[in-house]
């Protein structure tokens, strides 16, 4: 019983040892400092903990010992509580303010304490005064001035000790707590043992125990046996241990080995024993599964298409590069990249095309962070979803940033060439970076897709940097966007009209331009709530406003204009790839009593969108129920004019740009074969931005049909229309 005695005490003083060791290098290192200084703040709070854990993983050989630190003020409040435990959940212990007021009142220096727990088992509190402002030993006694700093252990070997005394014999063991200056008394029932100064462990024989472990026959027995066991089991011990325990030990420590990681597997047994044949079997299984776990981890931190890293390996990169930003006083950038017209590729090419570019990207992402960020900089692209990808760039210099994102857009100059495909692709490119932008990850990535849609928004195949002023344009398109939500669009909605017309200047057809005055945000223009709309599907409820009213003035503009007035009409690109568009628009038409040949349908030429199949047949069913189609701002995306035979249209219209490029002297001879081109394929032509009468002139003699721009007539409502008709009739007779 002395031997179990003293073997409990000597794990007693181990594990309470270990709250001494802990609290002397929290109060010499910086550790502590740490934690004063930063308390509250998420990044460098966790940065300490780290240090901490790293701390603790020194201190403690054993990890599963359940340890808590805690700093406490005179009232007994907690400061800060930390703990190394399985509970993620855990809070500091009730029984801890007690100690904290009292190793406060005493204003003793330290003071340690064993807790009994509920569940039975013992925790060892050791804790020290410090002056709240140096975090040093106290140099006045001041409740005020002072902190308490508890260090508790839970003594789980203690406790597993103490549990077995308990079980082998049959009485529980007692913690007295005595005067350090009392003696402490053994006799031959009772046996005591001191944990500390004024606690000892005491533990009783009873005469039942004694009685039922000694009589004499049973001590003459026990001693033959044991006399004749011990012969036998020295004989078994030697085999056992020769052909077996040596044999599992070899094995058991190269297993140990390889879980360590200090060699990649065990030797390969020869022999021909069980034990041997255990050995190979153990070899061959780990061997396999050693396999199947890299192959598992690399799954899952790889994209499998790109074979880029994916969001977890970018998350857990991204966080390492913000730490040591933090510890250095240096950059990370998040570079966040979209595709731009990918969906075309997909649609028009298939989805082998749209992987192929995929992969091609992704390659060409290395390759450029291989070519353009230097050794001593860690940098990382992965994919995120999709079209999406991520850089993430840890630098110094700030500039190095716009430099690599301006490689990533000039990766997709004049487009993007797989070895099959050349895809007239670009990239939309935003960039947040620590600490400027966010000082961590969650508002880093919000930033560069704020800075990334700016990008996108302002004409793509470009990047921008995250700034206040894109912020604010953020804000915009939210108020935008929740402001289409309830709109009303009979009181918020109006139309205004701008003539073209023919070579002799006769009023052939008026665009009908949707303008949007919100009580709240005041004017919006429809660059910029049409894209939003589009996004959010709200165009519907637009877009049939405007079909309405559009045809219920139609009859009262003929009557001041003449019967042959056409009146053109955008479509939101979304409406498109929907059959129901055309059952719609034909109820109204039929509603409305629109004649046939009465309305154009312009459709805005966005990257070949209406090449698509399904759109096709929605345009050639417009076509057969009476509308013409048009294509408008010709010339600015990406539908080859050859593709134009197979397009079921009317009209083109030359976007103003186009029109500026033509009428240049140096195009000036690419002009009349243009327009002989589409009228060869019967389309008619309408020349936008006619801002003067030699341009009209110079379109003329390239015999375009129709001319629209301010040198004609400006936007106008149906009041201001029928104002400015009458002077115009008035000047085109003189």
């Amino acid at each position: 019983m002395d031997l179990k005695l003293l073997q409990a005490k000597v794990e007693f003083e181990r594990e309470a040892n270990i709250s001494s060791g802990i609290l002397a290098l929290l109060l010499e290192g910086k550790t502590l400092t740490e934690f004063a200084r930063f308390a509250g703040n998420d990044i460098r709070e966790y940065i300490v903990t780290q240090r901490l854990d790293y701390l603790l993983s020194n201190v403690v050989e054993n990890s599963s010992i359940r340890i808590a630190i805690s700093v406490l003020d005179a009232k007994g409040d907690s400061i800060y509580h930390y703990e190394r435990s399985d509970n993620p959940f855990s809070s500091t212990p009730s029984f801890l303010p007690g100690f904290a007021r009292s190793l406060l009142m005493k204003q003793e220096m330290e003071e340690q304490k064993l807790m009994f727990l509920k569940n039975g088992n013992h925790a060892y509190l050791y804790g020290r005064s410090i002056d709240a402002a140096t975090l040093a030993s106290p140099v006045r006694a001041s409740l005020e001035d002072t902190l308490a700093i508890v260090v508790t252990v839970y003594m789980s070997e203690f406790d597993r000790l103490y549990s077995e005394l308990e079980q082998e014999y049959g009485v529980t063991p007692l913690i007295v707590n005595r005067s350090p200056t009392s003696p402490i008394v053994s006799t031959s029932h009772i046996r005591t043992v001191e944990l500390f100064p004024g606690t000892i462990l005491e533990m009783e024989l009873t005469q039942d125990y004694i009685r039922s472990e000694r009589t004499a026959l049973v001590d003459w027995l026990l001693a033959m046996s044991v006399m004749l066991g011990l012969g036998i089991t020295l004989l078994l011990l030697f085999l056992i241990r020769r052909f077996i325990i040596l044999p599992i030990e070899s094995l058991d420590n190269q297993l140990s080995l390889v879980m360590n990681e200090h060699q990649s597997n065990i030797e390969k047994p020869k022999g021909i024993d069980e034990v041997s044949r255990l050995g190979v079997k153990f070899y061959e299984l780990y061997d396999q599964l050693n396999i199947n776990l890299k192959e598992s981890q690399t799954l899952a931190v790889t994209d499998s298409l790109t074979k880029l890293p994916n969001r977890t390996r970018f998350q857990d990169f991204a966080k390492r590069a913000l730490i040591r930003a933090w510890n250095r006083h240096s950059h990370v950038s998040l570079i966040y990249i979209d595709l731009d017209n990918f969906k075309f590729v997909n649609d028009r090419l298939g989805h082998e095309a749209g992987d192929e570019l995929l992969q091609y990207t992704a390659q060409a992402f290395q390759d450029l962070l291989t070519k353009h960020v230097p050794k001593e900089q860690a940098a990382l692209v992965s994919r995120l979803a999709g079209d999406e990808f991520a850089i993430v760039l840890a630098h110094d210099v700030l500039d190095d940033r716009l430099d690599l994102a301006s490689s990533v857009v000039n990766l997709f100059e004049g487009g993007f060439k797989t070895d099959r495909y050349i895809t007239p692709v670009s990239a939309s490119v935003g960039i947040a970076s620590y600490p400027n932008d966010g000082e961590d990850l969650r508002e880093l990535i919000a930033n560069a897709d704020m800075a990334m849609y700016h990008a996108k928004r302002t004409g793509k195949n470009r990047f921008a940097a995250y700034s206040h002023t894109i912020a604010r344009e953020a804000r915009r398109v939210k108020l935008i966007e929740d402001a289409l939500k309830f709109v009303n669009c009979d009181e918020e909605f109006s139309l205004v009209f701008m003539p073209f017309v023919d070579k002799d200047r006769k009023i052939k057809g008026l665009e009908v331009l949707l303008r949007w005055y919100s009580p709240e945000l005041g004017q919006i223009t429809p660059d910029e709530f049409v894209p939003i709309a589009e996004q959010t599907g709200t165009y519907t409820k637009i877009d049939d406003w405007v079909f309405r009213n559009a045809f219920e003035h139609l009859e009262k503009l003929r009557s001041f204009l003449g019967a042959d007035i056409v009146i053109a009409i955008n479509i939101s690109a979304g409406e498109l790839g929907q059959a129901s568009f055309v059952d719609r628009i034909i109820e109204l038409k039929k509603l409305y009593s629109v004649p046939d040949s009465a309305v154009e349908l312009e459709i805005t030429e966005t990257f070949g969108y209406f090449a698509v199949q399904q759109v096709l047949s929605v345009l050639r069913d417009l076509r057969n129920h009476g509308f013409r189609i048009s294509i408008d701002d010709f010339g600015i995306g990406y539908t080859p004019l050859l593709q134009m035979i197979d397009y079921p249209v009317d009209k083109v219209k030359f976007d103003k740009e186009l029109v500026d490029r033509l009428t240049d002297k140096s195009h000036h001879q690419l002009m009349q074969p243009t327009v002989e081109l589409c009228h060869l394929q019967n389309i008619k032509v309408t020349a936008e931005g006619v801002e003067n009468a030699d341009k009209f002139e110079l379109l003329k003699d390239a015999k375009c049909d129709y001319f629209q721009g301010y040198s004609i007539a400006q936007p106008m409502t149906i009041t201001e229309l029928r104002q400015w008709h009458r002077q115009y009739k008035l000047s085109n007779e003189d």
